[in-house]
């Protein structure tokens, strides 16, 4: 993953809104940029790199096979359904992916990972800020993240930025924010 993304590889509908810069609280910054379809190399080399229980912790089984479908999944988004964003250090390395799908209308799934030299400055926190910016400003009102019950450190950070803990579904842990109030339903509410 590269930080730098000339205008002329950018996919339709890339948003350049969401390119920023980021110091965080011990003084380090990042970049931080929408991920595009040539990260896919790259993002299969961290993922190789990572260590066991970051792998576990967000795909929930370890080891993960990352084929070439997963990387294109990952790396072809839409900006609007589907979008991810990746930090960078000064060196281009890849420090952390917040990502969110649209899992019905209305409510995205929402999912982050960061290596674990970058956690506690703030930097998942100020991810998942932008994300959520960036899904309201797409029609997102709810995000759901679905964790692993004995994964702490998600829960503590989810609570952080305003997430409710909803209890337990199939074993694992689920929380949802809600980041909009729903639109009126054109049926009147009747369900």
């Amino acid at each position: 993953m590269n930080m730098h993304v000339s205008p002329a590889t950018r996919p339709v509908g890339y948003p350049t809104e969401l390119e920023l810069q980021l110091t965080l609280a011990d003084g380090r910054g990042v970049s931080v940029r929408p991920m595009v379809p040539d990260d896919a190399s790259l993002l299969s080399l961290e993922l190789e790199r990572a260590d066991a229980d970051t792998i576990y912790q967000r795909f929930f089984r370890n080891p993960v096979r990352f084929d070439a479908a997963t990387l294109e999944h990952m790396t072809h988004l839409d900006y609007r359904e589907r979008l991810a964003v990746a930090a960078f250090t000064a060196n281009d390395e890849g420090v952390a992916i917040a990502r969110y799908e649209t899992v019905e209308p209305g409510d995205a799934e929402v999912a982050i990972v960061v290596k674990p030299d970058w956690r506690r400055a703030g930097l998942g926190r100020a991810l998942l800020d932008l994300l959520e910016r960036a899904a309201i400003a797409r029609g997102v009102t709810r995000f759901i993240a679905v964790y692993l019950p004995a994964n702490e450190r998600i829960v503590a950070l989810l609570g952080s930025v305003g997430f409710a803990i909803d209890g337990m579904v199939g074993g694992l842990g689920q929380a949802s924010k809600q980041l909009v109030d729903a639109p009126p339903r054109s049926d009147g509410g009747v369900l």
